[in-house]
């Protein structure tokens, strides 16, 4: 069990599914997200579960910064854990998605996707990896996607930016190992949040088609499967059957893979 986690992207969707499941086993949240209303709500969500519960000693913290802002990380991260102590978990979930097609999505969207996804995941390791350090070690836990897999049609900003965590992951796993902090990288498919109701807005006709065929995951579902992998100390954790098969048929058959997905867009397009 853990004493003490902070979650990016913990207002909502699979953050804030974690940060449930994570309380009701009496470890403490620190939850960080842009906007203070959503991580009020998120807040009180989470204490009627301690109120319910013999975790008395169970708190739920908030803070409100951008985590693609490097200053604004920096000015506000470090004084707060020096008040609440250093995490032997961090969650770094915070992230956006704007699928569309390679023309039509704007140079401005990719570069926040960039700076979002995988800059606001160096900005918040960049902060916590020392203080973890000095004292002794933890886990991280790195969003990535099954999009950061394997690449999904009209998601190459996001996939970009995911397929870098992948990286990122993998090599900071190699680094941070001897000094007793240990590095997963979380690879959820399609799931149930907010961001997949907005990603709908601008997701192409190809796009619903390829990914109807997956089916969506609850974040409750997702959230359990990770802290069950993390028990596992298991690296790379995809949630889902069919996650997993995907990336097994992607490793071991890509043409295969790509055959089906051409058919999907074909059949698309003569519509």
């Amino acid at each position: 069990m853990y004493k003490l986690a902070v979650l990016t992207g913990g207002s909502s969707g699979i953050g804030l599914a974690v940060a449930r499941e994570l309380v009701k086993s009496g470890t403490s949240v620190i939850l960080i997200a842009r906007r203070p209303g959503p991580l009020a709500e998120a807040k009180a969500s989470l204490e009627q579960i301690i109120s319910g519960s013999s975790s008395a000693e169970v708190k739920v913290r908030t803070l409100a910064l951008d985590v693609s802002d490097s200053r604004d990380v920096k000015r506000k991260l470090p004084p707060f854990l020096d008040e609440t102590g250093i995490p032997d978990l961090l969650y770094n979930g915070a992230g956006i998605a704007y699928p569309n097609h390679f023309e039509s999505i704007p140079e401005e969207m990719f570069r926040q996707t960039m700076e979002i996804n995988l800059g606001g995941t160096w900005n918040i390791l960049s902060a916590v990896i020392p203080l973890m350090k000095a004292a002794g070690g933890g886990t991280v836990v790195n969003v990535s996607s099954l999009a950061g897999l394997i690449g999904t049609y009209g998601y190459t900003a996001y996939a970009a930016s995911k397929f870098a965590l992948v990286g990122l992951s993998q090599s900071l796993r190699n680094e941070m190992k001897p000094d007793g902090i240990d590095v997963r990288i979380l690879c959820p498919p399609d799931t149930d949040t907010p961001q997949l109701a907005e990603e709908e807005k601008t997701k192409p006709e190809e796009t619903r088609k390829i990914s109807g065929n997956a089916g969506v995951m609850a974040p409750k579902t997702v959230a359990r499967v990770l802290l069950k992998g993390l028990h596992r100390r298991r690296f790379m954790i995809i949630p889902g059957f069919m996650g997993k098969i995907t990336w097994l048929l992607y490793r071991l058959f890509p043409s295969l893979v790509h055959y089906l997905i051409d058919s999907d867009v074909r059949s698309i397009r003569k519509t």
